[in-house]
């Protein structure tokens, strides 16, 4: 939010065969913000049968905000699966919707779809504390 930026550079080397390289980005941008995500798997020789999967996923709820995303998969063996996509746009408006029609204020519909998207990835932590402390700062900044 605000005019904070955020460089982030995420990358995973397969280097052994049946290997399995997992990247998964989930965020928001506010304001003018500015987040620039770059992530690389990549397929190192000896490493076939492995997987390298590469996802990203951003909410947009400025017009003002910059959003750039460069996924890379390069592969220096054969018989490997990569993939990598990339989502960013507003918040949808038919879910948006639904949970307004629920009585829900369009802030807080907002910020429960939000969470929804981070807690795919919060819930996989294996510390409780370090769960609520993500929300809490998730929550604060929404």
């Amino acid at each position: 939010n605000n005019k904070n930026i955020i460089d982030m550079n995420y990358y995973v080397k397969n280097i052994g065969k049946n290997s399995l390289g997992d990247i998964v980005v989930e965020g928001v941008l506010n304001d003018e913000a500015k987040k620039t995500f770059k992530g690389t798997i990549d397929f190192k020789k000896n490493s076939s049968l492995s997987t390298g999967k590469e996802n990203e996923n951003c909410i947009i709820l400025s017009n003002k905000v910059i959003n750039r995303s460069l996924p890379m998969l390069l592969c220096h063996e054969e018989n490997v699966t990569g993939s990598h996509g990339v989502s960013s746009g507003k918040i949808n408006e038919e879910k948006l919707f639904y949970l307004m029609s629920r009585s829900f204020s369009k802030k807080e519909a907002e910020r429960i779809i939000i969470n929804a998207n981070f807690n795919k990835i919060i819930d996989k932590l294996p510390i409780d504390e370090l769960k609520e402390e993500i929300n809490a700062i998730i929550n604060k900044k929404i």
